[in-house]
């Protein structure tokens, strides 16, 4: 009977080794309201403040808003084809209460031209960047928000003709060029931008007659940094990076694409971009093989079933 006993114990308390302890941090959900988004467009893409959190999908969007802290302000919501809805945020939710924001997007193709003759032929500008939610203006008038790495600006070819354009974002440093033609019915001119943060400003020389060219580096991992022979240019966002380099300068000759973690990807570069023109370069990097083996169970679990098969093992050899 003592054996059978001991048994029932062990038992027991390897039951309760497995079972999950309740958290200690469990709270009620006070001190928390709720906006519900509603919107004409699945797939777009919501931020708060230039915050992400979400895409749009069937029905409506929940997102939560602290009351204790501070109230969002903004909200802008934007998806390929369609024009950038933005707002500013006048009410806040209280304490276990909702906010409804109705949200209308028009497609781009939709645009009433105000200062353009009828029958006049559609264009496109399609500006590039590396940093999302930068702000991109043409002449000085903002045309919109980097969103997916790109902004597709609708034009007329009768209409305004614009000279410059400028991207920029608090923290980075501004980018600005020249737009040196206008989009005909039906076309498109990608325009491309490069920023970096401040404090890590590269200065890259203009070489003769400041022709620049880009090279696009694409990676399957964001935040991975890329080295051009070795001098750091930047990092991988929303899947690729835009270096801007002298097309008259010397020739790169290898590009590094590494991040911690992950297997660091080099391979030589064969082509230099000439004037306004991009080379692209492809890297994917792999995660390092992980050395330590893996238990099968929790360390409790494991040392409890360990004691409590010596100890029966031992009851067992005494009789």
């Amino acid at each position: 009977m003592k054996i059978l006993h001991l048994i029932i114990v062990l038992a027991i308390i390897f039951i309760l080794a497995c079972m999950p302890l309740a958290s200690a941090d469990e709270s009620a959900a006070g001190n928390q309201g709720w906006y519900v988004i509603h919107c004409n467009v699945y797939g777009a893409d919501i931020y708060f403040d230039d915050k992400y959190v979400g895409r749009f999908q069937a029905g409506t969007m929940t997102v939560p808003a602290s009351i204790t802290g501070t109230p969002y302000k903004t909200i802008r919501v934007q998806r390929y084809g369609y024009i950038t809805y933005t707002s500013s945020l006048t009410l806040v939710p209280g304490t276990d209460q909702t906010v409804d924001l109705n949200v209308t997007l028009d497609p781009i193709s939709s645009i009433t031209p105000t200062q353009t003759p009828v029958g006049s032929d559609t264009g496109r500008y399609v500006v590039h960047s590396n940093i999302e939610g930068a702000t991109v203006l043409f002449d000085g008038v903002n045309m919109g928000i980097i969103s997916g790495g790109n902004l597709t600006v609708p034009v007329y070819s009768t209409g305004t003709i614009y000279q410059s354009y400028t991207v920029q974002k608090d923290g980075y440093t501004t980018y600005s060029g020249e737009i040196g033609s206008v989009p005909q019915k039906g076309e498109t001119i990608d325009l491309y931008s490069s920023l970096n943060p401040v404090a890590a400003v590269l200065t890259t020389p203009a070489g003769a007659g400041g022709a620049v060219g880009w090279f696009v580096v694409h990676s399957n991992i964001d935040g991975a940094s890329v080295s051009l022979d070795n001098d750091p240019m930047g990092v991988i966002m929303n899947g690729n990076l835009l270096i801007p380099v002298s097309a008259n300068g010397t020739p790169y000759k290898t590009f590094t694409v590494y991040k911690s973690g992950y297997i660091p990807f080099t391979s030589t570069i064969d082509t230099h971009p000439a004037q306004n023109r991009t080379v692209d370069l492809y890297a994917t990097l792999n995660p390092q093989t992980a050395t330590t083996p893996k238990s099968m169970l929790p360390p409790g679990v494991s040392v409890l079933a360990l004691l409590s098969g010596g100890i029966a093992a031992a009851v067992l050899s005494r009789r």
